[in-house]
């Protein structure tokens, strides 16, 4: 039912709040500050943890809390999430790395 439905999003939410950011610099001591500018690797965090930086919860939510969903499709919609984030699924077992150079507004990139 719906109401199962928005007590685990809502668990959800609250568990993915305070995810801490996992930057790895590479860095040669032998370069000059000139080269500071180069790509960064981030990561690797796990899928889920990537999804949840995203706003993967907030989304599902949104769609489920739709008038134009079915009940049907609300659990569609959250069995898909909950197999995405779920640490014995695929959010563990995959994870996400970005490599970028520092940007206005875009550093570190979304998500991590």
């Amino acid at each position: 039912s719906r109401i199962g439905l928005e007590e685990s999003l809502e668990r959800k939410r609250r568990e993915s709040g305070a995810i801490s950011n996992n930057v790895v610099e590479k860095s040669n001591p032998n370069k000059s500050n000139a080269t500071s500018h180069r790509p960064e690797a981030f990561g690797p965090i796990s899928q889920g943890k990537f999804l949840a930086q995203m706003g993967i919860v907030q989304r599902v939510e949104k769609k489920i809390e739709d008038p134009s969903t079915s009940d049907e499709q609300a659990e569609e919609i959250y069995s898909a999430m909950e197999r995405l984030m779920a640490e014995d699924q695929m959010g563990d077992r995959y994870k996400v790395l970005a490599i970028a150079a520092k940007k206005q507004g875009l550093f570190p990139p979304p998500g991590f």
